[in-house]
Formats: C-alpha cells, sequence, structure tokens
C-alpha cells in the first residue's frame, strides 16, 4: 500500500513497532498517544494489523486499537478497515472465535464511528504477485478461498480513492479471469451497509 500511494505522489505516514524513514511513526495501535501522532492531518487511513495469538491481543489490536484509531481521527477521515472472512460463522473456526469476536467488535465501531468507510474481508492471503486474474467481490460471508496480499493491497488504495466503495462490507476472493479494469463500476455493484 505504501509503495502504490507513494507512486501515486501521496503523502504517506506507517505506524509501526518498528517503523522507520520518512513518514514513519513508531508505535502501536493499541497506544492512543501514537495513534494521533500517526493521524495527525490525515484524511485517509487503512487499518491492517494481525495480532498475538491470545485472546486479549486480539482484543487490544482488533477491537480497541481500531476504537483508538476512529476516536483519533478528524471528522471526514475515510478509513479502510481489513478483516477477514468468516466474522459471521466463527463456528467454522472455534480455534479463531476470539480473533473473529475481536474483529467483528472492530468493524462495529468502524460502523458505528461516522467516519466514511469501506471493511475489505480478504479470504485466506497468498504471497502470490497481484494483479494477474479477477477478484470476486462478495457479500455475505458465505464463500471460501484465497487472495493475493498485493492485490488486498491494490482494493485498499482504490478504497480510499473511489466514493463508491464508501458505506461497504465485502468479501474478496481470487478467481480466474481478467484484473478489475473499473474499480468504480466494481465497487458500484456492491450493496451498501443497512444503517
Amino acid at each position: 500500500m505504501v509503495r502504490k500511494l507513494t507512486e501515486a505522489a501521496q503523502s504517506v505516514r506507517v505506524l509501526g513497532r518498528s517503523a522507520s524513514g520518512p513518514g514513519a511513526v513508531r508505535g502501536s495501535i493499541d497506544d492512543p498517544a501514537a495513534v494521533r501522532r500517526a493521524l495527525e492531518g490525515a484524511v485517509g487511513v487503512v487499518i491492517a494489523v494481525e495480532s498475538g495469538t491470545t485472546a486479549a491481543s486480539a482484543r487490544a489490536v482488533h477491537e480497541q486499537g481500531v476504537r483508538n484509531v476512529v476516536e483519533a481521527a478528524a471528522p471526514g477521515t475515510q478509513v479502510v478497515l481489513v478483516t477477514q472472512i468468516y466474522l459471521t460463522r466463527a463456528d467454522e473456526h472455534p480455534e479463531m472465535g476470539y480473533i473473529l469476536g475481536a474483529r467483528f467488535a472492530g468493524e462495529e465501531a468502524v460502523r458505528r464511528s461516522g467516519l466514511p468507510y469501506t471493511i475489505v474481508r480478504p479470504s485466506w492471503l497468498t504471497g502470490q504477485p497481484g494483479g494477474r486474474s479477477a477478484l470476486l467481490l462478495d457479500q455475505g460471508d458465505t464463500g471460501d478461498g484465497q487472495v493475493s496480499r498485493e492485490d488486498i493491497a491494490e482494493i485498499c488504495v482504490q478504497a480510499l480513492r473511489v466514493p463508491t466503495a464508501r458505506g461497504k462490507t465485502f468479501e474478496v476472493y481470487g478467481v480466474p479471469g481478467d484484473p478489475v479494469a473499473d474499480w468504480q463500476a466494481a465497487f458500484a455493484k456492491l450493496a451498501g451497509d443497512a444503517a
């Protein structure tokens, strides 16, 4: 995402425990002061984080950390939150129940924030190069599959730019076919979240 935004002449700031270089803010999403520093003057934010392997870590990162972001964001800041599939069917993966519950609570915090948002639920992530196949943007959390991390990065960048992505939650799967050529049309096909 950073590379894609920088190539498009966007000013980028990264919050991370080991962040370094231009635009880096050292800290963690579970530290409200660090989040405020990272969001100062921001017009958009992508939340793409992973927690540790405990329930407490999942709550601190995916639930409270996301709340820290929406509380620190200025009115009108575009939020793109990356979560995952299976949030509404946690019974299929009980070993991930605490992570799924925390991620779902984070989604709800974004929806209730009053900020313009897009919630992206990737299927199982791969390290394959992006932009080589079609992407199925789906709703209802019923599917399974895989998708490239690079494709998810592109979706997040496009969701920041394209108004038809706002107010929507959707799953993403890599499928055979041509890459997305018209992001406005792809997002426009999705239903908006219920108020």
